[in-house]
């Protein structure tokens, strides 16, 4: 199958591991020609002793790891966490225009100082199942809640909706 977006992506740890908490961590890398990971977040995937790190170790031999090249500026560091920082700076020194990121700081910076469009976890189950990778987003989104990860309430009312499934 044929990626169902023809652009690459930049991810940082988040998505990859909410996704993974109910085994949909090869998402991105249906709906994207290619996922790009800092190594920045691939050591955060790896260090954590998280219960989902074999699956995340696997799937992310399918990424494109990217070398770190410059410090991201202070703004980054001062306000985000390395994955994150190193998520922007690299979507920017690529030229990617797409960033897929859940925390919410660093959407907004992302999104308003540098200009970057933002998806995230959530939002990518929605795209799944318009294209019909996964069959619903309420059992996804509640599995995800269920093994800790946080999504608000408006964040998944408004998936639902979006999915038609509200």
């Amino acid at each position: 199958m044929s990626p169902v977006f023809g652009s690459s992506v930049v991810c940082n740890a988040g998505p990859l591991i909410g996704l993974a908490r109910i085994k949909l961590e090869w998402l991105p890398f249906e709906l994207f020609s290619e996922v790009i990971v800092p190594d920045e977040v691939r050591q955060e995937l790896l260090i954590k002793d998280a219960p989902d790190r074999g699956a995340l170790a696997k799937v992310l031999e399918r990424a494109r790891i990217h070398p770190r090249q410059l410090e991201p500026d202070r703004l980054l560091l001062a306000e985000l966490d390395a994955g994150e920082a190193s998520a922007i700076m690299a979507a920017m020194q690529l030229g990617v225009s797409l960033v897929l990121l859940d925390e919410r700081k660093a959407r907004r910076i992302a999104a308003r100082v540098y200009g970057l469009q933002v998806k995230g976890t959530a939002g990518l189950l929605v795209e799944a199942k318009k294209h019909g990778l996964i069959e619903s987003v309420g059992p996804c989104l509640e599995a995800m809640v269920r093994g800790g990860y946080f999504l608000g309430p408006n964040l998944i009312a408004a998936c639902l909706a979006a999915a038609g499934e509200a």
